[in-house]
């Protein structure tokens, strides 16, 4: 097991017990910018390592270890030492690490006590240490120096850059031997001995920025920071106590936690441990689940990518004029170059996904400003969708092909088996994903709607004419009789790869879909192969690839399957998107601390066994677009629609019979704030609250998509 905490661009990976062991060959450290800034951290106490009592890390930016220390304590049998050290660690992440160890001698005598705390830093890059292609992971021997005060490691970086870790105790330590400091101390019966660390990593003498010196004012200040930023979330309250107190608190903390702050605004990152920076589908979707609760995380992100966006033709980053990014990485592999992620620009998705976010930012906010700032982004991601880079053969349809060795698959389902024959062979690339088809027609549509707002109706009927057009194409093309479902993608001879997928959900969610054969698409992934009742499968248990314990051929992604619920309620089907939603929310209570994990694997629910998902091991917990579920999950549910042309929020809400109400405070729609309550009654859901902004649809619900209903 091991403990993660991230604040900002700083990660922290340790053993269960708060403890980074030596040697310099562990992926756990504090890693800055993608580097190891702290790969050693051991605490001995009179010559021995502590045992673990129990660890409390409920939330991802402090963490609380209880250890113990006594001298012949037999683990496993009724007889353990009467004189014993209680030893407590108390640690968060703000400029750095800091952490504080209290040892009480929990004893009716006099100890001797001998307290070693022993540091290494390694300064590897990421990619070193996960082992990328070759990479060399041996570990780089760091330069010390000792002020007296500071123990200062450092490594001068082959791309230039002088990485330091400066750690400082206080009380100042009785000695030092190299990287080892130690204390010298006799404890009364019940005395306390206290130590206060701080290590602060830095990339030529430039860090996070200062925290309060002391332990208590740092941690003070980072908790305000945590009050003032859920203050200007949306507060969701329901009938449900364990929903209320359970995933939607942990999702807030969780979201709050993976965000790094640009100078562009908010950013939220993959997830922890490994992928703690920026993607970019990873990122356009949790900022299209959180409009409706912290809409500041749409425009950060939208602005990051913006400010990235390909401007030339670069084969090895697979650059493109036009293109958003896939992954970024600020390490020193990535500045020299050695690796393509500088960024990295091999996704097929992020592009159409940008345009569509940005106009569905731009329906919650009101926002002109973000509008003119980054419509000629928008444009631009247009044009590499219907260019010659996006469209290579001008076929009509966004197709992805192999062009360097990093990534074969494009789409979200980038693992190589994801996209296979019924034999298991791999697809002939270029492939044109149906889900990507789906984005960059909600794209089109998204952005029509808003050029008709601004006056542009040109603009705004050549993209409703394209968007019409490619939505008939893709009927023909893509359409499954024999399965009622959509095909997975059209290969390099536009024949389909007829696998029954979830991303044929994404098509209703992206508002494609002939409404006729959306329905069969509900009725076909609500099947005993699709629809675990935890979920939905990514792939359907009778094709011949199906592994329920794969990365993408058979598992269930919460934000996936979230997305087709949403698809399923935009056409009217909203008792199946409530029963998906059922799934995840019953799924997520079962979870260790109440967190949705990226994914688990795909085996059916056992209600006879009261069982709960079986573990995707590598899984990251906490990953930002499983934290973003629950809230795109309550806007389903409530149904909120925002209505710009004159800036109010329709409330549609179909309340399952497991959600007696729900309370929506303090949410940020267009230029103000709306609060109401949608609540069951013997007469149906009703709202109550929200005043001239709410406007409240009956009980008779459209079962046509409203992709129009946001202008």
């Amino acid at each position: 097991m091991t403990v993660s905490l991230k604040e900002d661009a700083l990660v922290l990976v340790t053993e269960d017990d708060g403890g980074l062991p030596l040697g310099g060959a562990s992926p756990l450290g504090l890693y800055y910018h993608d580097t190891q800034f702290l790969s050693g951290f051991a605490l001995r106490v009179n010559g021995d390592r502590p045992l673990l009592l129990s660890v409390n890390d409920e939330q991802a930016y402090v963490a609380a270890f209880q250890l113990m220390h006594a001298a012949g304590i037999t683990l496993g049998t009724a007889r353990h030492a009467q004189d014993s050290l209680s030893i407590r660690r108390t640690r968060f992440l703000a400029d750095g690490l800091r952490e504080r160890i209290g040892i009480l001698n929990a004893t009716p005598r006099e100890v001797d006590l001998v307290v070693e705390l022993e540091f290494e830093a390694t300064f590897r890059d990421m990619f070193a240490v996960r082992g990328y292609q070759g990479v060399s992971a041996d570990p780089e021997t760091a330069d010390v120096s000792w002020d007296g005060e500071r123990l200062v490691l450092g490594r001068l970086g082959k791309d230039g850059v002088h990485r330091t870790t400066t750690i400082e105790l206080r009380p100042k330590p009785d000695e030092r031997d190299g990287t080892c400091l130690r204390y010298r101390r006799t404890l009364d019966r019940q005395g306390l001995f206290t130590i206060e660390i701080s290590a602060v990593p830095a990339e030529d003498g430039v860090g996070e920025g200062p925290a309060p010196a002391g332990f208590d004012g740092a941690l003070d200040a980072l908790n305000a920071r945590y009050r003032r930023f859920l203050r200007g979330c949306t507060r969701f309250r329901t009938s449900s106590e364990t929903l209320d107190e359970g995933l939607i608190h942990r999702s807030a903390l969780d979201l709050r936690a993976l965000l790094d702050f640009e100078d562009t605004g908010p950013f939220p990152t993959a997830g922890i441990p490994w992928y703690a920076a920026p993607f970019g589908r990873d990122a356009l979707v949790c900022g299209y689940q959180t409009l409706s609760w912290q809409p500041d995380i749409a425009r950060g992100a939208l602005r990051l990518l913006a400010r990235y966006q390909g401007t030339k033709v670069d084969e090895r980053t697979e650059e493109e004029p036009g293109k958003i990014f896939h992954e970024l990485r600020r390490g020193e592999l990535a500045r020299l170059k050695v690796i393509p992620h500088s960024p990295y620009y091999g996704s097929v998705d992020a592009t159409p996904l940008f345009v569509a976010v940005f106009a569905e930012t731009v329906k919650w906010t009101a926002d002109r400003e973000l509008w003119q700032e980054l419509l000629p982004a928008a444009e631009r991601a247009l044009a590499w969708c219907d260019g010659p880079h996006g469209d290579p053969d001008r076929n009509g349809y966004v197709q992805h092909g192999v062009r360097t060795s990093e990534m074969r698959n494009q789409g979200w389902k980038d693992s190589a088996m994801s996209l296979s024959y019924p034999d298991g062979t791999w697809v002939d690339l270029p492939a044109a994903l149906v889900e990507v088809q789906a984005y960059v027609h909600m794209a089109k549509s998204g952005l029509a709607d808003l050029y008709e707002l601004d006056g542009d109706h040109a603009r705004a009927d050549r993209l409703r004419g394209q968007a019409r057009e490619l939505a008939e194409q893709f009927e023909r093309d893509f359409w499954m009789p024999d399965e009622r479902c959509y095909a997975q993608a059209l290969d390099a001879s536009r024949k389909q790869v007829a696998a029954v997928t979830s991303n044929a959900g994404h098509a209703l969610w992206a508002g494609i879909a002939a409404p006729d054969r959306a329905r069969e698409v509900v009725h076909r992934l609500m099947q005993p192969d699709m629809f675990t009742g935890w979920g939905i499968r990514t792939l359907s248990s009778g094709y011949p690839t199906y592994n329920p314990m794969s990365y993408h051929n058979g598992s269930v992604w919460p934000h996936d399957s979230a997305l087709v619920a949403e698809g399923f309620a935009r056409y009217g089907m909203r008792e199946e998107a409530s029963a998906i939603i059922e799934g995840l929310f019953e799924a997520g209570k079962r979870f260790p601390d109440a967190r949705l994990p990226e994914l688990f694997c795909g085996f059916q629910r056992d209600l006879r066994f009261s069982s709960r998902p079986a573990d995707y091991l590598v899984a990251c917990i906490p990953q930002a677009w499983a934290a973003g579920v629950v809230f795109l999950c309550l806007r389903t549910l409530l149904g909120l629609r925002p209505h710009l042309g004159d800036r109010r929020l329709v409330v549609d809400p179909a309340l399952p019979a497991w959600l007696e109400h729900v309370t929506v405070e303090d949410m940020r729609v267009h230029d103000g704030r709306v609060s109401f309550r949608a609540q069951r009654t013997r007469k149906g859901v009703r709202v109550e609250g929200g005043g001239p902004r709410i406007v409240e649809l009956g009980t008779d619900r459209e079962s046509a998509p409203h992709a129009a209903a946001g202008t």
